[in-house]
């Protein structure tokens, strides 16, 4: 894995919270007003959005964490009463009343757009400001019609390599040079920009301990997909909300559509020139976008 590198300049603190059981791995960059970061996955961890938001926190606290049962916030179980999205939000919650924010700034990517969907309306007065970047789609239908396109996106002979990974017994004993291979096949096909696919790739990289924790987690993972029921609980959601999206993305345009028009106070940008990273394929464009939006909610 590609160390990262926190200029001396900022502060940087990084360490563990014991939430509801379970060691939390988090990690602090910069001061001034917080905003706490929600991983892909399940499965991945939070050094895959560090290094693009290192700029940020020259402004701003930035807070990144491993979920539970995700990188280093390991369990020891995972089964369907140790890993569901009701607990993924009172982890969240609870590291919400650890650090003592008033209210929360949450930027998720992804399932973590996801999982901040389900936070806000769990607890929509927590929450300041709602940062969605390419979330994953509020239904299951929407959900599988955005797995759809990204199969369209790969040959038969592609995929059916791919598939034949994921099933072998090396990947599935949790061999990070397999789990390595089948992230750079499957997951570069979400970019639309190949020199940011690249940049990426090189900073998420499975060790065998990220990899067994994908493995792990994968049935639950799965299971939480394909009965999402977010949806239902947008309308409670009061915060300003921000919700970026690259127009290549694979996660179809309606899903933010959607979003847009379920959550009161979203506000919906499309990017172009990008895919699933507008953070790292479009950059300036995206970060225009939500500095902008941050100082017209202060």
């Amino acid at each position: 894995m590609t160390n990262i590198q926190i200029p001396k300049k900022l502060f940087h603190k990084k360490g563990y919270k014991k939430i509801n059981g379970i060691d939390h791995f988090y990690r602090i960059i910069g001061e001034g007003e917080p905003f706490i970061f929600l991983h892909g996955g399940p499965g991945m961890w939070h050094d895959e959005l560090v290094p693009f938001f290192i700029d940020f926190a020259e402004n701003h606290q930035a807070i990144f964490y491993d979920q539970r049962g995700n990188g280093n916030s390991q369990m020891e179980k995972i089964d369907e009463t140790t890993f569901t999205i009701e607990l993924l939000v009172e982890d969240l919650e609870a590291l919400h009343q650890e650090f003592g924010f008033k209210k929360m700034n949450i930027i998720g990517h992804s399932w973590g757009g996801l999982l901040g969907m389900y936070y806000a309306s769990a607890y929509p007065d927590h929450v300041k400001r709602l940062i969605l970047i390419a979330p994953a789609p509020v239904n299951t239908e929407l959900l599988i019609e955005a797995y759809e396109e990204m199969y369209s996106r790969f040959t038969e002979e592609e995929w059916n390599y791919i598939e034949d990974l994921y099933e072998s017994e090396a990947y599935l004993s949790g061999d990070p040079a397999l789990h390595n291979e089948a992230l750079q096949l499957s997951e570069g096909k979400t970019f639309h920009n190949k020199e940011a696919r690249d940049i990426y790739l090189d900073i998420a990289v499975f060790d065998e301990r990220k990899a067994k924790n994908t493995v792990a987690l994968s049935e639950q993972g799965r299971e939480m997909k394909m009965n999402i029921t977010v949806q239902d609980q947008l309308e409670k959601i009061s915060s300003p909300t921000l919700i970026i999206q690259g127009r290549e993305d694979f996660i179809p345009a309606k899903a933010a559509e959607l979003a847009k028009q379920l959550i009161k106070k979203a506000q919906l940008f499309f990017v172009d020139e990008s895919g699933h990273y507008p953070f790292i394929e479009a950059k300036d464009n995206f970060f225009k976008i939500m500095n902008t939006f941050i100082e017209e909610t202060r």
